[in-house]
């Protein structure tokens, strides 16, 4: 014991072995600290009020300035310092303002998350019951048919979201909660369809699907689906309450119309923008009225099971739903119409082209 303790004594007395420094391939620059000192805005603490800190609140002062033009070719974020080394460009192909901009986005963005619903537990879906074969068949094709148009604008405007430059980032982020409000009308129609020994109906003719997939410029887009197609299906759930046959299909209807209508604002808003931007723009958006109006037009014309499904869903009659089918598209026109004069497109109700009113004058 007394040897291992007097061995202990004699390493401690030795002095340390220290590794030799390992010299490093590159110098550690100093820290100066620059980045903290950049000449960017300090607002000061925002006041938190009912509806908490929002976007708007966010993006005030000179973080709100939305420039016309874009400068940047990659991910700067709006009222940042660029940086010395700007790095590799982004795949962004929109940096006009008046190519997407809508002055409620940052709104419609705010309400798009307060409102947010979920089909598995928000839906009554107990309060289906067994229906006549032809009533549970009718309303199967007509929710077939929401849930097909929708994933067609959901996955055009997927892909729509890349093209759109940082700057504009209240566009984007309201744009992201529309492809989620699509997602969820896809899910929910489509489980509508096959939650009462039911099934999915027929395919549509596509005309207006085509035409959403070949949208040349990102507003031609935005025509097709958030004013064309969002006005007639607006319109269809609107009139919920004459095809609802149990509290999950008023519910689904209601829960439809409510993020339809905040698809049509941002719509009718960037129309707008759009169109004050330049008066050589109205003819751009007559040409894709007219070739909106005309695929609508061929859709509704040669979708016989559309049509005789919503014949035997909104009428104990043939006669009777022919009637309320002919009322339904006046309605749906007429919302169609307003929403442009919204945009301050006047009058388009006149100027319909004929191949859609005669769709509506003759369902």
């Amino acid at each position: 014991m007394a040897d291992a303790e007097t061995k202990t004594d004699e390493q401690a007395e030795q002095p340390q072995q220290t590794a030799p420094a390992q010299q490093l391939p590159f110098q550690i620059p100093p820290l100066d600290m620059s980045w903290a000192k950049v000449p960017t805005e300090r607002p000061p603490k925002p006041v938190i009020g009912e509806d908490g800190f929002t976007l708007r609140m966010a993006d005030a002062n000179s973080y709100g300035w939305v420039p016309d033009h874009w400068p940047y070719l990659n991910d700067t974020p709006r009222g940042s310092w660029p940086a010395d080394d700007m790095g590799l460009p982004a795949p962004y192909t929109i940096y006009d303002k008046f190519e997407v901009w809508a002055d409620n986005c940052a709104d419609l963005y705010e309400t798009a998350i307060k409102e947010q619903w979920k089909p598995a537990t928000q839906i009554s879906w107990s309060t289906i019951e067994p229906l006549a074969e032809h009533i549970e068949a009718s309303l199967d094709q007509i929710y077939s048919n929401i849930s097909e148009q929708a994933y067609n604008s959901n996955q055009v405007l997927m892909g729509r979201l890349k093209d759109i430059s940082y700057g504009y980032h209240e566009v984007k982020l309201y744009l992201a909660t529309q492809t989620f409000d699509h997602a969820r009308h896809v899910e929910a129609c489509r489980k509508r369809a096959l939650s009462n020994n039911g099934g999915l109906g027929v395919q549509t003719p596509g005309f207006f699907n085509r035409a959403v997939y070949a949208a040349f410029k990102f507003t031609e887009f935005v025509i097709y689906v958030n004013i064309i197609r969002t006005s007639f299906l607006l319109g269809l759930c609107e009139w919920g309450e004459k095809l609802a046959r149990s509290q999950a299909d008023r519910q689904l209807f209601d829960l439809l119309a409510s993020d339809l209508r905040r698809h049509l604002a941002y719509g009718t808003e960037h129309l707008k923008v759009y169109l004050n931007h330049s008066t050589s723009h109205r003819s751009h958006v007559k040409n894709w009225l007219d070739r909106g109006e005309v695929m609508m037009a061929a859709d509704l014309r040669r979708d016989k099971p559309l049509r005789e499904a919503m014949i035997l869903a909104l009428g104990e009659t043939v006669a009777e739903g022919k009637a309320k089918l002919g009322e339904l598209r006046q309605s749906q026109l007429k919302l169609y119409a307003k929403a442009l004069e919204a945009a301050t497109v006047y009058k388009r109700e006149e100027h319909i082209v004929n191949a859609l009113r005669s769709v509506i004058e003759q369902p």
